[in-house]
């Protein structure tokens, strides 16, 4: 977890997506100035990402105690394929670890592209990218190895789900 104070306020690395691809949070006027510096230092591109809360910054470790309530009420059960811990990118296969790597990983860096070279090492594996956007399935375009699909709607997601169950015996 690496995070700076600009002014007392605080601005996280929250995702390494790829070697051309961070993510930066925190106080908002921070990680705006933060992200000016960024340009002047050579960034081609700098936007904000239309969220609303401090995603996986140090500034959400209170809310994670929060989370941690929750998960206390819920039962996870040993999954049947891999889940992979996106702090310290290694699967988990119990529901303590799983919960608490679902606490660190509100407050803590995502290691996307170490996450990407974990799995490379397996097989051949499909992903489906649960949210808004199509940003983690756009940087996995490029890979062969890896089949990625956005459900950010209903329509991507039967797509996804037709041609995962499709090609079911080429994917495993």
């Amino acid at each position: 977890m690496l995070f700076i104070k600009i002014k007392k306020k605080i601005v996280s690395l929250a995702s390494i997506n790829s070697h051309n691809q961070i993510v930066i949070s925190g106080d908002a006027s921070a990680v705006y100035k933060a992200s000016l510096k960024c340009k002047k230092l050579g960034a081609k591109y700098t936007f904000k990402l239309n969220v609303n809360i401090p995603a996986h910054s140090i500034l959400m470790k209170p809310i994670s105690q929060k989370l941690r309530k929750i998960l206390k009420t819920i039962t996870i059960n040993p999954p049947k394929i891999p889940i992979i811990n996106n702090v310290d990118v290694k699967s988990e296969n119990t529901s303590k670890n799983i919960k608490n790597a679902l606490i660190r990983q509100i407050y803590s860096t995502v290691m996307w592209k170490d996450i990407i070279e974990f799995i490379k090492t397996k097989k051949k594996y499909v992903m489906l990218e649960i949210g808004p956007n199509k940003i983690l399935t756009n940087l996995n375009k490029k890979d062969k190895n890896l089949i990625s699909f956005s459900t950010n709607n209903f329509k991507n997601f039967l797509i996804a789900f037709k041609k995962i169950n499709k090609g079911k015996n080429e994917y495993q």
